[in-house]
């Protein structure tokens, strides 16, 4: 085997994680161990040249230091418990994709992160019926990245469309949001731009090449982020609420959200703009803490709303 070539195969063997053993090295090649010597001295030089990482040596064996190696093994941990927490992937997809992520660790970090990851692995739940999303995000990004429109069969969570219907639209962007990732596409059905539920799309029947669309008009997922708790439906509308609780919660759930006032018993009126729906779910899950003060629209709605509640636990 030419020099060359087993120097390259030792680098892509490193740089993959590999733990390389000297005394393996010289009975794979069949070379002697200053020949061994000198092409670890090659690669050494070359890693420190381009600041590639650091050829560690312990006791004959050798691997590979990167040199942001903390800060590596850091966003690997931040990484895989965002997507622990998740509960989006399927068991087999979870671990395939906390593999990759400690993939370019050292051995001895790769060891680090399993052991930290270990109780968040075995208590993963994923959600009541997952679905394999990988393949399916890939082909979407495809989708959007080549401009193209599709004929697909998407299951509503409607309880007046009980089967998957056709759907034709054309894919702008793709996000994750609370356990679910979503597909924003300009819709034909419904003459407009419309978030359908990855997971929900049941099989893409057809693609063909799509239109240019308007990007003043364009889908804004800053503004959905601003905006939206967890449905976007409804108008956008200024509303005013006391709030009793951590006055964190309702500022990060609500990220333009502003303190307008701070009572003396300790509740602050914040005001918000929001798509009103979604905002509804929010507001009614932190019962007494939170008074809606106006739109008295919207005041309405939450007084109906929770006598409705009210009358189903009254004997």
């Amino acid at each position: 085997m030419k020099s060359n070539y087993r120097v390259v195969e030792l680098l892509v063997q490193l740089m993959a994680g590999k733990t390389l053993k000297q005394a393996d090295i010289q009975k794979k090649y069949a070379i002697s161990l200053r020949t061994s010597q000198r092409d670890l001295s090659y690669i050494k030089n070359a890693l420190a040249e381009y600041d590639a990482g650091e050829m560690i040596e312990q006791q004959g064996t050798y691997y590979l230091s990167h040199q942001s190696e903390t800060k590596d093994l850091e966003m690997a941990l931040a990484t895989s418990n965002i997507l622990l927490g998740s509960r989006a992937l399927t068991p087999d997809e979870l671990t395939h994709t906390l593999d990759f992520l400690s993939r370019g660790l050292s051995p001895a970090m790769q060891k680090a992160v399993h052991k930290q990851l270990a109780f968040p692995r075995e208590s993963y739940t994923p959600l009541s019926a997952p679905k394999p999303l990988l393949s399916r995000l890939r082909g979407i990004a495809a989708c959007i990245a080549n401009n193209e429109k599709l004929v697909f069969t998407y299951h509503s969570s409607h309880s007046g469309e009980p089967k998957p219907l056709i759907h034709h639209a054309q894919p702008v962007a793709v996000f994750f949001e609370i356990h679910y990732f979503y597909v924003a596409m300009w819709s034909r059905e419904r003459g407009g731009y419309w978030l359908y539920r990855l997971d929900r799309i049941v099989d893409i029947l057809d693609k063909s090449p799509g239109k240019k669309l308007d990007y003043a008009k364009r889908f804004s997922l800053q503004d959905h982020r601003h905006q939206v708790y967890l449905v976007d439906s409804g108008s956008l509308t200024k509303i005013k609420f006391i709030y009793r609780n951590y006055i964190q919660t309702a500022l990060d759930n609500f990220p333009d959200a502003r303190v307008i006032q701070k009572n003396a018993d300790g509740s602050t009126v914040i005001e918000a703009y929001v798509k009103v729906d979604g905002a509804m779910m929010w507001l009614l899950s932190q019962g007494a803490g939170l008074q809606v003060v106006s739109p008295p629209s919207l005041v309405k709605r939450m007084r109906d709303a929770l006598s409705a509640a009210r009358e189903q636990y009254l004997e």
